[in-house]
């Protein structure tokens, strides 16, 4: 179905005319130099093809006849390949590797001659010529070559162009129909019906490399893959076992790499690649929301994005986009249901999204999820909604996206070591509606009893995960957990994380300026193991009460939440801890509101 869908994509990409995508035959890749050739067949001129690009020299990336994926073999491609094939000329020119140099020279030759034999074009005859006359002996002695040759012996491909004429010779009419001829011509003979297109033809052994999956090999890594005898069936070899022509072979990874190479129709979740697009897109909106409800961008992004190392999930946004995010968001802060008939988005659509993670040199697929866009738009807006909690700062986003919930996961919040399965099992709870990965929540709690910290985003996790699972799992007995402090929570834990916020606030207020205060030292032990704890910090309590500022208004509320608690458990089971987190977190930020308040009297 992935492969598909993929394939389908391509065809309408290619329908598109600013969509960049490759023909059938060709393939994008990265050309550095193009060789300026006169009437006769001599090297004229080099042209720099490169640019700059974030302050560093690039290879220029264009379509060029389909090249092969290269190995520790000599295999040359046609009218577009490296020095050392093109010209016969290396940095590493030893004595012993004269002879391989020339070897695969004349392999580029014959793989030129074989394919423009009889081809009645300028372009191709003049390029034959120069093939003919050029002198592999003395290359790097060329006067031209030798102006360029550091540049050229970077690796970079070489292109050819007939002086005087526009476009590159590999664009010219009479040439592309030899290569689609040749191409046609040297179809895998191997002959079965098509799984994608159903059609009886040559199947391709091999698929090639996709490129842009963060943390997969640098040359590309194989979605469809067969290189073990356990992975054989009734005989078949490599990819035989997945019979799929090489036409829609081409049609997928060209779409795949597209996608991947776009910002708009990608971001990166953990260790997980995320591709997604809509089935019959116009205008590429449906895209642009998507990737902006995963990844908002605080309006404060320019300042924040200087110091994120990693930025490979902003992206500019369409303007439309902007509009249609501000009114989702001011929709969910009013808790009104999201109306999906958005201007310029077509609900109906069908919608993929395909999560891929590295596997070595192959590809793992962590989720592949389709559905009518409205349906995860609708999915996505009520994750923002189970999210929202009262913000500790006024300059933390209004909205969260996934890349902060997976960093509070790791230690010293170091992306490296965010749990490598966790961003896959997440962005599937999330696209699907189900509870959020009981993983996530340990992985929080564990975090917030080792660094002794609830801050905006970990409340937001434990919030945003027992509603949900209660939702799910239709707890009506329990109670709902809100944005902010909720005085009608009954929960010991709740009341107990509220206690503690008090006791610390009172321990603050007879000590100002107090750098370490209880919760460095009891925080793990209160929210565990009350019974060991509370009766030591109460005693605390009545030392502190008398010297605080508003110790007798701090006094009647620690009095009002030890009623409503029928004594101090031994344990709390994880449930209860949460909400010991949460009561705490909103606690805090009640009492420093009112303060706010009191002082601006």
């Amino acid at each position: 179905m992935i492969v598909n869908a993929l394939y389908r994509y391509y065809e309408t990409l290619l329908n598109e005319q600013d969509s960049g995508v490759s023909e059938p035959g060709f393939n994008k890749a990265k050309v550095g130099h193009s060789l300026v050739l006169s009437g006769d067949g001599n090297l004229l001129d080099i042209i720099d093809l490169r640019a700059e690009s974030r302050k560093k020299i690039v290879a220029r990336e264009m379509d060029v006849p389909e090249q092969a994926k290269k190995t520790s073999g000599i295999s040359a491609n046609f009218m577009c390949d490296n020095c050392t094939y093109a010209l016969g000329v290396s940095r590493k020119n030893k004595k012993e590797k004269k002879e391989r140099l020339r070897e695969c020279f004349e392999v580029f030759v014959r793989k030129q001659e074989e394919i423009l034999a009889g081809v009645e074009d300028e372009g191709a005859i003049v390029f034959l010529t120069f093939l003919h006359k050029w002198d592999i002996e003395n290359a790097g002695e060329h006067p031209v070559i030798a102006r360029y040759f550091d540049d050229l012996a970077e690796g970079s491909n070489i292109v050819f162009k007939l002086s005087g004429s526009d476009g590159f010779i590999h664009e010219r009419k009479a040439v592309k129909e030899a290569w689609d001829k040749y191409r046609l011509n040297h179809l895998s003979e191997i002959k079965m019906q098509c799984l994608v297109t159903g059609k009886a033809t040559g199947i391709a052994r091999l698929h090639p490399s996709i490129k842009g999956v963060s943390g997969a090999h640098p040359s590309g890594a194989s979605l469809v893959s067969f290189n073990c005898n356990a992975f054989t069936s009734y005989g078949k070899e490599q990819s035989f076992n997945a019979p799929i022509s090489e036409e829609a072979v081409f049609g997928y990874t060209t779409a795949l790499n597209y996608l991947l190479g776009s910002s708009k129709h990608r971001i990166k979740v953990g260790d997980t690649t995320t591709v997604f697009w809509a089935e019959s897109s116009v205008n590429g909106l449906e895209e642009d929301l998507l990737g902006a409800l995963l990844y908002p961008v605080p309006e404060d992004s320019d300042k924040n994005r200087k110091k994120e190392k990693d930025d490979s999930n902003h992206t500019v946004r369409e303007p439309q986009t902007v509009k249609l995010l501000h009114d989702i968001f001011n929709t969910i802060k009013v808790g009104k249901p999201i109306n999906t008939d958005l201007e310029g988005i077509n609900e109906n659509v069908n919608f993929y999204i395909l999560g891929l993670a590295p596997n070595d040199s192959r590809l793992a697929v962590r989720f592949w999820h389709v559905d009518r866009y409205g349906n995860f738009i609708k999915r996505l807006s009520r994750h923002h909604s189970d999210m929202a909690m009262i913000k500790r700062y006024d300059r933390e986003p209004g909205f969260i996206s996934i890349g902060m919930i997976l960093k509070e996961t790791a230690p010293q919040k170091d992306t490296r070591k965010i749990p490598p399965l966790l961003g896959g099992i997440l962005m599937r709870s999330i696209l699907t509606g189900t509870p959020y990965p009981r993983s996530l929540y340990n992985a929080i709690i564990s975090r917030i009893r080792a660094d002794r910290e609830v801050n905006y985003v970990r409340a937001a996790v434990i919030k945003a995960y027992l509603n949900r699972f209660n939702r799910f799992y239709n707890k009506e007995d329990e109670v709902k957990l809100t944005v902010a402090l909720n005085e009608q929570n009954r929960n010991r834990g709740y009341l107990l994380g509220r206690l503690f916020s008090l006791l610390e606030k009172v321990q603050e207020g007879a000590n100002p300026g107090i750098k370490s205060t209880i919760r460095e030292k009891y925080f793990g032990s209160a929210s565990a193991t009350p019974v060991s704890v509370f009766p030591i910090l109460l005693k605390l309590a009545q030392h502190h009460i008398s010297k605080a500022e508003y110790g007798g208004y701090m006094d009647k509320c620690i009095e009002e939440i030890i009623s409503g608690i029928d004594g101090f458990p031994a344990h709390l089971n994880v449930e209860e801890q949460g909400q010991f987190m949460l009561g705490y977190y909103h606690q805090r930020q009640a009492l420093y509101t009112k303060k706010d308040k009191k002082e601006s009297v």
